[in-house]
């Protein structure tokens, strides 16, 4: 399943001259883009059509309201609002001039209702039963979303007018994931409108300064080399384990890796290409993966041993371990581990913390040398954005060029704000960590039991998975067998519901 995100190396390179590019128009001179200005500039030859954005310029709505339901939860609501005005951060600058492009190129007004993160799909299933049509475009979360899109609550956007889904504003990795069948229905995208994309993506971070007075050896070299595995990050950390005070094991010692029970295990199956729920390359349908089994077992016999060794620590349960949790950062912020699991958004809101440390980044570890590249796993949280069902006809075409608009001026505004101003230049305090972090986000990798697993709700294997890979038991056989029949059948019934889906 795995694809590479929008081409980012290629979109850094192509610096200004690409992101001064407007939408639908190539003949006009840009003003000041700081104050929202949204007219064109003359196109640049060099620009790759993948990036530019086809709607007519002389499409407008007279102001018509354009209703936007998402979820508000911290590390994705920004994503979507932001101040009412400029000057209140790099970011809130950035969503606000999207907003406005947006606005302004189609002549609409957008209008965003926030609701709780675990509320939007049932406010979406509530509209689409009542008829009334109140939200237009759904942002939610994809392990939410999935659900509501195979019970036909959004609308294929292949089939609409203006979303163009080929377009590399839209991430391509996740455009494979969420598209079904023979006829390539797609209902979801997302990409540099879901910041999440970028926040929810896993990591290792190390302390550089720790790992000299250890003697260890300089991981960038070892990342480049096609060398940082599962098996070399156990040799670094094993033995560093040191007993701070009283003889018990405790959160207070020092520990060689520290790392969690719940989302922290998500990144391994991924970042290992061991995808559990595959495709039929003919026909498009679900299949649950029992060739998968013979690697699985030897990846459960890896990270257990990861997560075994007294040098690691592991915090348990998601009250400790989930999106937004500190518990994990702020171990090794004290510096009382050598190395962390974590997600960029950690780093964001604990930036004082960590910027104080000489630390450097490295991907998940892979399963062996033999795999070929890294794999980098987004948490099921990132944003992923349809359009309602009953939007009605005579609104469609307008809703559609508005969700294409707020793809585009996000590639545009939102995503070098974030990647290029806040991760690059913030965040990342040398030339090496730089181009791993473009190593990082080149090698962003998704799969459907990763992501979109909840369809299954009687074995979410994600979830299943989590005690299994950091316990002490490798019960990965007797698991796969247990789940291959219930599997089968449910993956069945989402092949024959998606099937009937109107186009």
């Amino acid at each position: 399943m795995k694809k590479v995100l929008c081409l980012i190396l290629a979109g850094l390179m192509l610096g200004s001259a690409l992101s001064m590019v407007a939408c639908g128009n190539t003949n006009e001179t840009n003003q000041d883009q700081g104050q929202g200005d949204t007219q064109a500039v003359v196109e640049e030859d060099t620009t790759p059509p993948e990036y530019i954005c086809e709607i007519p310029s002389t499409l407008k709505f007279d102001g018509k309201e354009v209703n936007i339901l998402f979820a508000k939860r911290p590390g994705r609501e920004d994503e979507m609002v932001s101040a009412d005005h400029l000057g209140e951060g790099v970011l809130s600058d950035a969503v606000y001039q999207r907003n406005m492009a947006v606005e302004e190129q189609l002549g609409v007004k957008l209008v965003y209702i926030a609701n709780d993160d675990d509320t939007v799909s049932d406010k979406l299933k509530t509209d689409i039963s009542s008829g009334d049509g109140a939200y237009d475009l759904i942002a939610d979360g994809t392990f939410r979303a999935i659900v509501p899109v195979i019970d036909g609550f959004y609308k294929d956007l292949n089939q609409t007018e203006y979303v163009d889904t080929s377009k590399h504003y839209w991430t391509q990795g996740y455009n494979d994931m969420v598209t079904f069948t023979s006829d390539n229905k797609q209902y979801l995208v997302t990409g540099s409108v879901a910041i999440s994309l970028f926040r929810y993506m896993y990591l290792t971070i190390y302390n550089k300064t720790l790992m000299e007075e250890l003697d260890k050896p300089n991981l960038y070299d070892v990342i480049k080399n096609g060398q940082w595995t599962l098996d070399y990050q156990y040799g670094l950390i094993n033995e560093t384990y040191a007993d701070y005070g009283d003889p018990a094991v405790d959160e207070g010692d020092f520990h060689g890796f520290v790392t969690g029970d719940t989302i922290s295990v998500d990144p391994y199956m991924v970042a290992c290409d061991i995808p559990m729920i595959i495709k039929d390359a003919e026909t498009r349908e679900l299949v649950f993966n029992i060739e998968a089994q013979s690697k699985l077992v030897d990846l459960c016999d890896k990270v257990q041993k990861l997560y075994n060794d007294q040098s690691t620590y592991v915090y348990k349960t998601s009250a400790m371990d989930d999106v937004g949790k500190t518990n994990i950062i702020q171990k090794f912020t004290n510096k009382k581990a050598m190395m962390a699991t974590i997600q960029f958004y950690s780093m964001e809101t604990n930036y004082n913390e960590v910027g104080a440390l000489d630390y450097g980044i490295a991907p998940i570890p892979k399963f062996s040398e033999d795999q070929k590249e890294y794999r980098s796993y987004v948490q099921d949280q990132v944003t992923g954005m349809g359009i309602s069902a009953v939007v009605r006809s005579d609104r469609e075409d307008m809703v559609s060029a508005t969700l294409e608009s707020i793809g585009y001026h996000s590639y545009r505004l939102v995503r070098p704000a974030y990647y290029e101003t806040t991760l690059s230049k913030r965040y990342m305090q040398d030339e090496n960590s730089l181009e791993i972090l473009g190593l990082i986000f080149d090698s962003l990798s998704f799969d459907f039991s990763s992501t979109c697993g909840n369809i299954v709700t009687s074995c979410v294997i994600r979830d299943q998975l989590r005690p299994v890979l950091s316990g002490k038991n490798n019960t990965v056989a007797s698991k796969m067998n247990s789940w291959k029949r219930s599997m089968n059948r449910s993956l069945g019934s989402h092949n024959q519901k998606l099937a009937e889906l109107e186009s």
